[in-house]
């Protein structure tokens, strides 16, 4: 409901914008149709979405408005009965909003109400600091996070005090990662049928950043809730449930010669994790990322690791005692900056093992048209968080209009 209102607000936004003077404003509309293949199987036509979006910017004396959104209608579920009626009813219409909100100034303070995004970390598409937005897992984990990063209604203000900039936010209602509606593309078989009990709380949060030694360094922590359910019993029926979350980390990145290093670490105080019994146990958690860049003409060629430690981990715990990630991607330009390619490649150890690698092209002809092309591949074993949908490899298009 909270998108269908902001977008209406959006609509509202633009026509008042036809009283104001238009130096103020910003109005950018936009049509798009993108649709996936997968590359298996009878039922080839897996989405074919048909999207109107409208991206709007005012900026005022001492108010300025962003808002990003769009209303999108999938007709795949018109042409085929693969899917449940829970995935056509969740994913057939739907409101996105990339962003809504307002900001001001006071004194030596910036302030931002509204849906918005925060990105914390040094981490090239993982996760070890950044835990502010939940994410909408309707594509897995297919496309760049920030698309499919979820924007949370938040009260943010940043300000800069001597050496150190300063970041706090309030997330008024805590949501957890939207995972993939029983039945569709993406599903996760193991929930199928088993209640979400989702949190229902505020989460605070901090960014303290600096230089220190020539490196950008920042110190982060957050308290709020797990973004993923634990699945527990208490005697009673299977359900899964969203526990506290306190986390402090820090991230660097400094360079060194052609090179830049990124580092993240996260601790987590007593984490919630399940049992085999579906019983709860608490660890104290300790999550860490090594990042390098290298620039090769108008290449950047990136490669990254991320593993876990889980203190007193034993082998009835849900989840396997290491979780190591390694990827490695290449991003560059072509024809004058009109093609942008990135090839990227990702492997999880833990289960089996299984990988996910990727082909991504981005073509603008014209400032108004943007065109794409992805190629999305998956291996591995069952039991394995990219092995579990080896099935599912697609071949991805898009066209946008912006007018």
């Amino acid at each position: 409901m909270w998108r269908l209102a902001a977008f209406s607000s959006l609509v509202a936004g633009g026509m008042i914008a036809q009283g104001v003077q238009a130096s103020e404003w910003y109005v950018e509309p936009r049509v798009s149709i993108a649709a996936s293949y997968r590359l298996h199987g009878s039922e080839t036509l897996t989405s074919q979405v048909n999207a109107a979006g409208l991206k709007l910017e005012y900026y005022g004396d001492s108010l300025s408005l962003n808002f990003d959104g769009e209303l999108q209608y999938d007709a795949v579920f018109d042409w085929n009965n693969q899917y449940s009626r829970e995935a056509r009813d969740e994913y057939g219409t739907r409101g996105w909003i990339d962003e809504a909100y307002l900001s001001w100034g006071w004194n030596m303070w910036s302030f931002y109400l509204g849906y918005q995004k925060v990105v914390w970390g040094e981490a090239d598409d993982l996760r070890v600091t950044d835990v502010v937005n939940p994410l909408d897992l309707k594509d897995f984990v297919l496309f760049d996070i920030d698309d499919y990063r979820i924007s949370q209604p938040m009260l943010r203000t940043e300000s800069t005090l001597g050496d150190w900039d300063v970041e706090l936010l309030w997330v008024f209602e805590s949501e957890p990662n939207q995972l993939a509606a029983s039945g569709s593309e993406f599903a996760m078989p193991v929930l199928d049928g088993i209640p979400l009990d989702e949190p229902s709380g505020s989460e605070f949060g901090f960014r303290f950043s600096t230089i220190l030694y020539d490196a950008d360094a920042s110190f982060y922590g957050f308290s709020g809730y797990q973004d993923d359910p634990v699945l527990v019993s208490g005697g009673g029926p299977l359900a899964g449930q969203y526990y506290n979350q306190r986390m402090l980390g820090n991230s660097l990145s400094f360079s060194a010669g052609d090179f830049i290093f990124r580092t993240e670490l996260a601790w987590f105080y007593q984490q919630s994790y399940g049992t085999l019994s579906f019983e709860r146990e608490k660890h104290n958690t300790t999550q860490g990322l090594l990042g390098i860049d290298y620039l090769y003409r108008d290449w950047l060629i990136t490669g990254q690791v991320s593993d876990r430690y889980i203190s007193g981990w034993q082998s009835q715990l849900a989840v396997p005692e290491s979780d190591a990630i390694y990827t490695l991607s290449a991003e560059g330009s072509l024809f004058a900056s009109k093609l942008t390619a990135r090839f990227a490649a990702s492997y999880a150890d833990s289960n089996g093992g299984g990988g996910l690698y990727q082909m991504k092209l981005s073509y603008v002809p014209a400032s108004d048209w943007k065109m794409q092309f992805n190629v999305d591949l998956l291996n591995g074993e069952k039991t394995n968080f990219f092995g579990q949908y080896k099935s599912n490899d697609r071949v991805w298009v898009s066209t946008t209009y912006y007018f």
